[in-house]
């Protein structure tokens, strides 16, 4: 009888610590098999500022902060402490997976553009902005004729204009 109980404890204890050591890979195993469920939606999450390697390419040293603001848009995170740092960040996960993270750090002195740390190295060549404007010609409306109704209220001195 007491072999057969230390044969059972050894078993039961083999049993637990395989146990833990399967926990994250049966957890991965069973949220992969929830995300190919049917009817289960999980949303594309984009979170902070889209930075492109076109913006970084339009900075300049001498920039000042207004500029910068006008290129890159608001920092995600300025640092109380340190007034001449902001900070950017872009996270991207698509359907509940970790797609794209991206950070860009801008440093200023005496309100100047001097320096960027990040995952985008800036261009040696400027390149200007490009601002998309279409030029659209609209034609002149021509006057339509007065009615009945207008023509009289217009001797009255009411006036209607009608705009659309």
């Amino acid at each position: 009888m007491q072999k057969f109980l230390i044969t059972l404890m050894i078993v039961m204890a083999c049993l637990i610590l395989t146990a833990c050591s399967t926990s994250n890979t049966l957890n991965e195993k069973m949220l992969a098999a929830a995300d190919n469920l049917p009817g289960v939606y999980k949303i594309d999450v984009r979170q902070g500022n889209l930075i492109t390697q076109e913006m970084i390419n339009q900075l300049r040293p001498g920039m000042n902060k207004r500029q910068v603001t006008f290129i890159l848009g608001t920092p995600l995170l300025v640092d109380p402490f340190h007034k001449d740092r902001w900070d950017y960040f872009y996270d991207l996960k698509t359907a509940g997976k970790q797609n794209k993270q991206e950070r860009i750090t801008v440093f200023f002195a005496d309100n100047k553009l001097v320096n960027l740390k990040g995952n985008f190295k800036p261009s040696n060549q400027f390149q200007p902005m490009l601002i998309n404007t279409e030029v659209v010609d609209v034609p002149k409306r021509e006057k339509e004729e007065q009615g009945l109704i207008e023509k009289t209220l217009h001797s009255l001195g009411i006036e209607y204009d009608e705009k659309f």
